[in-house]
Parts: structure tokens; sequence; C-alpha cells
């Protein structure tokens, strides 16, 4: 994928501009979801991939293992969005992007 046609990743924060009905949210803590983003899923905080051994081997975390899914139940039409937001600490997004597929479709901006 081309940079331009990434998707948009927000941290805890959902960007200007961008209505919250365009928007996915995940959420890496219990809790009731904030009303009015086009879909909210739930991914565990402390799953974290384990370290060591080539990318394709590892076993992804949850949060990884989730953006894979909403990235193909966007390409099949199954939901409709324009960017995600990650309700979570920075370090989650960033260990998420180390993963190859998840960094060759997502962008934190």
């Amino acid at each position: 994928m081309s940079e331009a046609s990434r998707i948009p990743l927000w941290i805890a924060v959902a960007p200007d501009g961008i209505g919250r009905e365009r928007l996915a949210l995940i959420m890496t803590a219990s809790g009731a979801p904030p009303p009015g983003y086009a879909v909210t899923r739930h991914a565990d905080a402390a799953a974290i991939a384990q370290k060591g051994g080539c990318a394709c081997c590892r076993v992804p975390s949850d949060l990884v293992s989730l953006l894979r899914r909403l990235f193909l139940e966007r390409v099949r039409g199954e939901t409709v969005f324009d960017g995600i937001v990650i309700d979570g600490p920075a370090a989650l997004a960033a260990a998420a992007m180390s993963d190859p597929l998840v960094a060759a479709r997502y962008e934190i901006r």
C-alpha cells in the first residue's frame, strides 16, 4: 500500500475534522465505550507479542490481531471506517506497528 492509502491511527484522541461516526475505536481497558463510533472493539492491553524469531513466526498481540481483522473486514465491505482511534498507551500502538502487516496497512498520526 502506498503511504497515502494507509489507514490512519490516532492514539487516545479522535482527530479534529473527522466525526466519530467515521472512525473505529479500539479500547484496551475495560469499561463502557463512548457513543458514536462506527465500530468499537476491545483488545487486551496486556497481550504483547513474543520477542525473538522472525516476524512471521511471532505470536501476535491481541491488538495486532484486531488491526489485521479490521483491515480485512474493511476490504470485504463488512465494516466501514476512515480511521482508527486506539484508546490506550502509545507504547501499545508503537509495538503493534512493529508487525510488518500492520505497518503496511496503517499509519500513526
